[in-house]
């Protein structure tokens, strides 16, 4: 296998942050406070302030957040809407809460779901709409889908796993719907090596999180009020969090400017039709930088050659989508055919390398290698290979 020499995804973390990290963490341990302290309450205090609510709640994933709201919004025993296009984590936290996901189409422009697609799936069982902002994109009509959810009484729940930093007409990603997931996984735009947070505007939601997340203790910690698990958030990753939020505008205008860089280049190369669209009133995450290969292209192929040829590390968001899945087949009947946008789209979309940091050497390299291999796959259809 080639040596990888272009990631697709790495952590941000300068040699200044490591020299203040060492010395956070020298405190932390001398403290003998290893868990549940003041670099937690900080750091949910400082990320509230940062998206725009009132509460945020410390978790030690992604998933933990998105299960402990559709617990407390009672969905057991009824339907949650979520993407067929997100990571399995999304539609999971449904059947945790003892929930149905019910998975819906999504928008090629987006790769997620919009209004109409979320539309066309809720029916008299649904309590929930779960919204992913894939790759870092706000959904375009996510007003219109806020305004609709609360004419039908239905929750909203951002999976915001993707979308630090990312805003709607000036609106953080965090603060438009009723609660949202962030994921603080190592590749995310914003890491504690593991880690989630939950935010929202609602106090019993933040209280029931604070409960929950240990063993279902109360507010007090003197006794047990529910049943409950342990999805605490260590200090140690606490302190890597704040250090990477006040990083967070510089990282996401670092990935903004990478993505600007991408489309100046493929441009140039006459490769501009593989770009997906910008949208006005949208600041992207860009945790992810997506292009569609054009049709009978073959993303595997893509793949594995720029890896091969170039050492360049590319993926996917996501394949296979949630209902191509084997347990979600099993378990809940879907299957081939059941969503033909997502199947055709996803089919086609690759991920480039997308990270602070990323040389603008590298992302020449990325671009010309792609268009080297459009051009010979071209070229082998052509010539009837």
């Amino acid at each position: 296998m080639a040596k990888t020499l272009v990631p697709q995804a790495r952590p941000c973390i300068p040699e200044e942050d490591v020299a203040a990290l060492l010395e956070d963490f020298a405190q932390i341990l001398r403290s003998g406070r290893l868990t549940m302290g003041p670099y937690v309450e900080r750091f949910e205090q400082e990320f509230a302030a940062c998206v725009g609510t009132k509460h945020a709640v410390g978790m030690n994933s992604g998933t933990a957040p998105l299960e402990v709201a559709l617990r407390h919004w009672g969905v057991a025993g009824r339907e949650v809407v979520v993407p067929t296009n997100t990571f399995i984590a999304s539609s999971n936290a449904a059947l945790l809460a003892g929930g149905r996901p019910v998975l819906c189409d999504i928008d090629p422009q987006t790769l997620s779901s919009g209004l109409p697609q979320i539309e066309a799936r809720i029916t008299a069982k649904t309590a929930a709409v779960v919204v992913v902002h894939t790759a870092g994109l706000i959904a375009p009509d996510i007003e219109a889908i806020r305004s609709h959810c609360r004419g039908r009484g239905l929750l909203l729940l951002e999976d915001a796993a993707h979308a630090h930093g990312a805003r709607a007409d000036g609106q953080p990603a965090g603060s438009l719907g009723d609660a949202a997931g962030f994921s603080f996984f190592p590749t995310k735009p914003l890491t504690t090596g593991e880690g989630g947070m939950l935010s929202t505007n609602d106090r019993g939601l933040a209280d029931f999180a604070r409960s929950f997340r240990t063993h279902g203790v109360s507010a007090q910690g003197r006794s047990l009020v529910r049943l409950g698990h342990n999805y605490r958030l260590p200090e140690l990753s606490a302190a890597l969090g704040l250090r990477q939020l006040a990083r967070l505008a510089e990282h996401t205008a670092a990935r903004n400017r990478l993505a600007a860089r991408y489309r100046r280049v493929f441009v140039r190369l006459g490769c501009g039709d593989v770009l997906l669209p910008e949208f006005a009133g949208r600041v992207h995450a860009y945790y992810k930088f997506p292009v569609r290969l054009p049709a009978g292209k073959s993303r595997e192929w893509v793949v594995a050659q720029l890896r091969a040829r170039w050492g360049i590390a590319a993926g996917s968001v996501y394949w296979p989508p949630c209902h191509l899945t084997p347990f979600y087949q099993r378990e809940l009947g879907y299957g081939p055919g059941d969503f033909p946008v997502a199947e055709a789209v996803l089919a086609q979309v690759v991920t480039l390398p997308m990270f602070p940091g990323l040389r603008d050497e590298a992302v020449e390299v990325v671009c010309c290698g792609l268009a080297e291999l459009l051009a010979e796959a071209e070229g082998d259809t052509r010539a009837g290979k």
